[in-house]
């Protein structure tokens, strides 16, 4: 999800909250319209009310309000990861007919269970759904499960060879992440 509202509703239902109704029921003194303007983007929440939709759904403030770091405050969720890298890949795919046929047809899955797979972070990715997927976007074995610096403004704020070198680590698989970190490291002592 690339917007607040869309983190919000997303970290509604990672915590198993069906309805607005019950995650109000876990922060008192909210009114449905206020939780219902934050999820259809009619209004921001400040940080006091990210802080406290944050708490109640058990997901880091920091996602919720940048859509950086990880999902949940003390732990990488992989199924979370999997599913934000899925929305990241697939995004937009719902209002192009043609290309998500492809998609389906490449994936080998039914057009229902890849929209299933991208409304519901609780459909599980499996590691079979994974490997297809990332074969079908071009993407090395493992992406799916990483989260990617590309998608953060502390990213951006770097210079562009810095970006450049984040970029070429995060696109390389476990092995060759280390054999960069290595070659770096032997640079940095030839200094």
């Amino acid at each position: 999800m690339t917007t607040i509202a869309g983190r919000i509703k997303l970290a509604r239902k990672m915590a198993g909250l069906a309805t607005q109704a019950q995650l109000l029921a876990l922060i008192p003194g909210w009114k449905l319209s206020r939780l219902g303007n934050y999820e259809a983007g009619i209004s921001s929440p400040g940080a006091a009310d990210i802080r406290r939709i944050a708490a109640a759904t058990g997901v880091s403030a920091c996602w919720l309000m940048f859509g950086d770091g990880p999902i949940r405050p003390s732990e990488r969720d992989l199924q979370a990861i999997r599913h934000q890298n899925l929305t990241h890949l697939l995004q937009g795919i719902e209002d192009d007919p043609e290309r998500l046929a492809e998609t389906v047809k490449r994936l080998r899955i039914s057009r229902k269970r890849l929209l299933e797979q991208l409304d519901n972070p609780f459909q599980p990715i499996g590691d079979e759904l994974a490997a297809r997927l990332e074969r079908v976007a071009g993407r090395p074995a493992g992406w799916l499960d990483q989260q990617h610096v590309e998608h953060d403004p502390l990213f951006l704020s770097f210079p562009e060879p810095m970006r450049e070198l984040m970029m070429l680590y995060s696109e390389l698989r476990p092995a060759q992440q280390q054999v960069l970190v290595v070659a770096a490291r032997a640079l940095r002592e030839d200094v």
